[in-house]
């Protein structure tokens, strides 16, 4: 309860419409007539319509990363579940091959070591020792201090970018 709502990136100037539909017996049904408002900037005067475009190129840009990288998190999970039910019926299947354990164990370990690159390794967080950012802190710390805001991204929310982007790229070939 104390989590924000999702949201994304801030739109670009303009009009938009807004309509509204209720479910009706698992059908949308339309709700009123369609509403349109202006958004307009909010001191960011001195930016050009080049400049807007820009910003929003790259919030849109870190929103796709984001939604991969959170659904490669979601992934791994599942595959840790899957894994754990895997391991225990291998444990309660009288004469099971030795090769299917070690095989499973193998496949968590390949999981685990997936996970630690891409959130972070817990045992050293849980015990407050340093540790590099992971490609989720990066992507998370784009977020939080570029979408709130109306000004250009930072060289520091660029760079973060770039390293997650192209950290992620390998890593998802291997998930």
């Amino acid at each position: 309860p104390w989590e924000p709502a999702p949201v994304g990136p801030l739109v670009l100037p303009g009009t938009y419409t807004a309509t509204f539909a209720r479910r009706v017996d698992g059908k949308l049904v339309p709700w009123g007539d369609p509403q349109s408002f202006d958004v307009v900037p909010l001191g960011a005067a001195e930016l050009t319509a080049a400049d807007r475009e820009a910003i929003f190129a790259f919030a849109k840009a870190t929103s796709r990363l984001r939604r991969a990288v959170l659904g490669a998190t979601e992934i791994l999970g599942e595959a840790k579940t899957r894994l754990d039910t895997l391991r225990k019926a291998i444990d309660e299947t009288p004469g099971a091959p030795l090769a299917l354990a070690d095989e499973a164990r193998a496949l968590e370990a390949r999981r685990r070591d997936l996970e630690i690159a891409l959130t972070g390794d817990p045992v050293r967080r849980k015990y407050n020792e340093p540790v590099p950012p992971s490609i989720v802190d990066r992507v998370e710390q784009i977020v939080f201090g570029h979408w709130w805001t109306t000004s250009a991204p930072t060289a520091t929310h660029r760079q973060a970018y770039d390293i997650a982007a192209s950290e992620f790229e390998p890593l998802l070939g291997r998930i």
